[in-house]
């Protein structure tokens, strides 16, 4: 051990914005002002005396005020400043004075204080924490008047106003600690430091309870926070589980608590049937000398104790270990005079375990490190291996071994994210065509495996603009029996190409959805009206739940043999604006509507985004799709079968057969349902396939409902045109037939999609 002199250690500067104290990233040099009168205040953090790290969400600012004193009186109150850029915007004019700052304390804690009070009142001025609150407080000064008259910018430090309390915890076996409970403990202290510690005379006291949602198990920072005291009753309860057994131990904590300061409550036991001691240390609080370790025998790799593999590397120095990207293990031996105990380590894809003394230095301070795999997108990484010297009350930053965790040389882009330990990557919904890419390291390839009962949902493909990119690409399969929301799963296996060794395996998954289509002139056609809610493949008809597949018939032919009940959970929906929620033709009065119709909508279904209203994976087909099977040389008279020739034939293929029926024996309600038609339209150029059949109810406008010239058959489609355009059903039972009609916004519609293209079906 060596003496040697005490000083402050700031982290770097810190701004305050957002409500946190955060680095600052650039240099600022002071000369540009906001604006007239105006300055950027820059608080920055003052770091605890020997060197204690900052817990998480300590730097967090609720509140922050200024108080101007000018000859020793206050002159003016900042209250509530408001962030501006990486700092505060403060008005103030010239550089005279001291200014006060004081974060996390509104007029609650610590009172408003009146203009005309004096500097010493003001210093003598106490804090107040409800009962049971921890303090949060931070307290700065700035001397105005030492400043160059030119100053825009406005550094000052801020100095944290409580002490905190962090938990070690060293038990061999196991330990939860599910309580804490300081008593005694006073409420109200000076805001500002004094020379001596002291509590103000008749400040309450009470209790300050931790008791966490889930009892800690780990060393954990930052557990309790205390106004600085002079309080010689104040005492520490601890309720834990040792090894399942309730435990309690108390402890009489220093006369004085110190702002600014950590106290480690240390839980340890150092073999399993040894008795738990607890005990209660301060860091040193920043007087003339500290006691710390020598820094002459820092720990470094002891060579001939270590087990190092050949693709692990150690610096010449031996105070840092460089592991490779793939997963690795090793033994790492330290030298050091003193027994070393490992500190906890989070966060990082490695594990660190001490390994048994089996007697004498020659079996001390090893460890044994398990490095998984780093997966591409991760970054290299420095971790400090922090130890703490068994006998000392104080951890040491300088007591570490660096390990270097180097990056994966496969670059990724997408959407990937894969990580320790399952690395896998859930989309949690369909998608198909390029998941991702990957830009392969030398001597590398990436292959896709699938389990035996898997189907090849997934190709590897090499990218034919970018070569030194390998696509990741899904497939889609039509009618797909297993397309019922299971899960699909794929290995994306990256390995050496030579030799196949160093493997790499990283699962994808996505929910194999999917629709019953048809074929008709280059479109993949869904085979029925949506229905429910549109987006959501759950309320719609699936490939493994197809009634018509499933009694071996077309969708033609079952709409003529089905039950009227089974028709009318076909026939009943339609779909206005951009909501997705279906509606279906009820009774209301006699009269047939749709049963959430309303007169009021905003959006135009033509109009919106093809996918707007669709499951994942398909849309609505557009105008000119439609015009494949409608638009005709002549009209199309849909209440006869017949044939028409298209204006545009599609590849050559000119001619759509029609065939129609009528069901008579549905009621809705109190109302018998005539000549509900539907009309199958298939091409003759491709004799084997099913084409589309077309049903459901005629669009309702107003409140009328549906039933227009004595039928309800003037079917409304709803086609992406988002220039306009669309196609209707017109005409009466004896006129029937197709126009071009993008009809108004109230208009219902039948939502029938297509599936999206895709690069390969499997």
């Amino acid at each position: 051990m060596i003496l040697r002199n005490t000083f402050i250690r700031l982290i770097p500067t810190l701004a305050l914005v957002g409500g946190t104290l955060h680095a600052c990233t650039s240099p600022d040099d002071g000369t540009t002002a906001p604006g007239a009168g105006v300055r950027s205040l820059r608080p920055q953090l003052e770091a605890f005396a020997d060197g204690a790290q900052t817990a998480q969400g300590e730097e967090s600012v609720d509140r922050l005020d200024a108080y101007l004193f000018e000859q020793g009186r206050l002159s003016a109150r900042f209250e509530g400043l408001t962030a501006a850029g990486d700092g505060f915007a403060l008005q103030l004019g010239q550089l005279s004075g001291r200014l006060y700052l004081v974060a996390n304390a509104g007029a609650e804690a610590i009172g408003t204080p009146e203009e005309g009070l004096s500097e010493q009142e003001w210093l003598a001025r106490s804090i107040l924490s409800g009962d049971g609150a921890q303090p949060r407080h931070l307290t700065g000064t700035i001397e105005l008047g030492s400043l160059p008259s030119g100053t825009t910018t406005l550094p000052v430090s801020l100095r944290r106003g409580y002490a905190r309390f962090d938990l070690r915890i060293l038990v061999a076996g196991e330990a939860a600690i599910e309580r804490l409970l300081f008593t005694s403990a006073a409420r109200e202290a000076y805001l500002f430091p004094g020379e001596q510690v002291a509590t103000p005379a008749g400040a309450p006291t009470g209790e300050v309870e931790v008791r966490p949602d889930r009892p800690f198990t780990v060393s954990t920072p930052a557990v309790a926070l205390l106004h600085e005291q002079a309080s010689p009753e104040l005492t520490l309860r601890v309720e834990a589980l040792i090894d399942g057994k309730p435990c309690t131990f108390e402890k009489s904590l220093p006369a004085e608590i110190r702002r600014n300061t950590v106290y480690t409550v240390t839980l340890r036991r150092d073999i399993v049937d040894a008795d738990v001691e607890l005990t209660v240390e301060p860091w040193r609080d920043g007087g003339s000398t500290e006691l710390e370790p020598d820094l002459d025998a820092l720990p470094t790799v002891d060579l001939e104790r270590s087990e190092i593999p050949d693709e692990v590397t150690v610096s010449e120095q031996r105070t840092e270990v460089t592991f490779p990207y793939y997963r690795s293990e090793m033994v790492l031996a330290v030298d050091c005079n003193d027994e070393l105990e490992l500190l906890p380590l989070a966060g990082y894809p490695l594990t660190v375990e001490p390994l048994a003394n089996n007697g004498g230095s020659e079996g001390m301070n090893r460890f044994r490190i398990r490095k998984a795999l780093y997966a591409p997108g991760m970054p290299a990484d420095r971790v400090e291996l922090r130890f703490h010297r068994k006998g000392l009350g104080n951890d040491y930053p300088e007591d570490c071994i660096v390990l270097h965790l180097e990056a994966n040389p496969t670059a990724i882009e997408g959407p990937f994210a894969f990580s320790s330990p399952g690395y896998s990557y859930d989309f949690g919904r369909y998608v198909d065509n390029e998941l991702g890419r990957f830009a392969l390291a030398p001597g590398k390839e990436l292959i896709a495996e699938f389990d035996g009962d898997e189907d090849p949902w997934v190709r590897i493909i090499p990218d034919a603009e970018e070569p030194a990119f390998t696509r990741v690409v899904a497939g889609w399969r039509p009618n797909d029996p297993k397309a019922d929301g299971r899960e699909q799963s794929v290995r994306l296996v990256i390995r050496n190409a030579a030799d196949h060794s160093q493997r790499e395996e990283y699962t994808v998954v996505r929910r194999n959805w999917g629709l019953p289509v048809t074929w008709f002139h280059g479109v993949w056609w869904c085979k029925y009206n949506s229905r429910g809610r549109s987006r959501e493949f759950a309320d719609q008809i699936l490939p493994s739940t197809d009634p018509a597949a499933l009694a071996g018939k077309s969708l033609f032919n079952y709409l003529a043999t089905c039950s009227p009940e089974e028709y009318y959970e076909l026939w009943c929906w339609a779909y206005q604006g951009d909501s997705g929620i279906g509606q279906r033709v009820v009774d209301k009065e006699g009269v047939l509507v749709m049963d959430g119709f309303t007169n009021t909508n905003t959006a135009h279904i033509n109009r919106l985004p093809a996918d707007a209203l669709s499951p994942d994976g398909y849309e609505l087909p557009s105008l000119e799709e439609f015009n494949r099977m409608f638009d005709a040389t002549d009209y199309i008279w849909m209440m006869w079968t017949g044939s028409h020739q298209l204006r545009n034939p599609w590849e050559g293929h000119a001619t759509v057969r029609r065939t129609q029926q009528r069901r008579n024996d549905l009621t809705v309600g109190s109302v018998a349902v005539k000549d509900l038609l539907s009309v199958a339209l298939t091409s003759p150029d491709f004799p084997d396939l099913e084409g589309v059949t077309w049903y459901g109810p005629g669009a309702q406008w107003n409140a009328d409902g549906i039933k227009h010239s004595g039928h309800y058959n003037n079917m409304l489609f709803s086609v992406h045109a988002p220039d306009g355009g669309g196609w209707y059903i017109t005409g009466g039972m004896g006129n029937l037939y197709m126009t071009k009609n993008a009809a108004g916004y109230n208009d219902t519609r039948l939502l029938r999609f297509k599936k999206s293209p895709v690069e390969f079906t499997y």
